[in-house]
């Protein structure tokens, strides 16, 4: 016996709006960018240190800090300085400084780790000082240019669920607003006198204070 189309067609009817809601995005945290933003990071990877023919495989920990500054796309948009001091055989150290492009929302909604974030893209440019103590003798200590690339996600430092995307959040945040999230990264550096030498590592870093108050429960 066929089946009545008028009933079928009611039941369709009505079932589509809950399909409908049970596929919509996830809702975005509120658009609260300080003027100012203060983050840090720790960096773990490694790469290779090339002089001429002579080559060797470096290890790389790093620990920077930034401070950016609101200059377009309701603050998702920034630049600052930056300062970032990398290591290979704690005998080595180099040193850098410059300016930082940061872009948030890239995508804006992005769901990872059970907490609604976002995309963040950073370019980073200085100039330093490398203190190097290895067995490429013509790559010792020589002042130097970097350039770091990274990408990853980030979460708000609440980690709460907001309940409207376009309402207040539950409280400020300050100035110095720690984000939690991880970010792979690739930088190179070139040495600026002496043989022509050049450093090119990658991994991942992540922001060891907001992490830090994640796990005392302090967010």
């Amino acid at each position: 016996m066929a089946t009545p189309r008028r009933p079928l067609a009611l039941a369709l009817a009505l079932a589509l709006p809950a399909v409908a809601a049970a596929h919509q995005p996830p809702p975005r945290y509120p658009r609260l960018r300080p003027t100012v933003e203060v983050s840090s990071w720790v960096g773990l990877g490694g790469g290779a240190l090339v002089v001429g023919d002579a080559s060797r495989s470096v290890f790389d920990l790093r620990l920077g800090g930034d401070a950016t500054f609101d200059v377009g796309s309701d603050g998702d948009l920034r630049v600052g300085p930056f300062v970032e001091a990398t290591t290979s055989t704690f005998a080595t150290v180099q040193a850098v400084a410059g300016a930082e492009l940061f872009l948030g929302a890239a995508p804006r909604p992005l769901r990872m780790f059970h907490f609604p974030g976002e995309g963040v893209f950073s370019a980073r440019a200085g100039l330093g000082w490398a203190w190097r103590e290895h067995d490429v003798a013509s790559a010792r200590s020589s002042p130097l240019a970097a350039l770091t690339l990274t990408y990853g996600y980030r979460a708000p430092f609440s980690l709460r669920e907001p309940g409207d995307e376009t309402g207040p959040e539950p409280d400020s945040r300050s100035t110095a607003r720690y984000m939690i999230g991880a970010r792979l990264w690739v930088g190179a550096t070139v040495d600026l006198t002496g043989a022509p030498a050049w450093q090119l590592t990658g991994g991942i870093e992540f922001e060891p204070a907001g992490a830090l108050r994640y796990l005392l429960g302090l967010y």
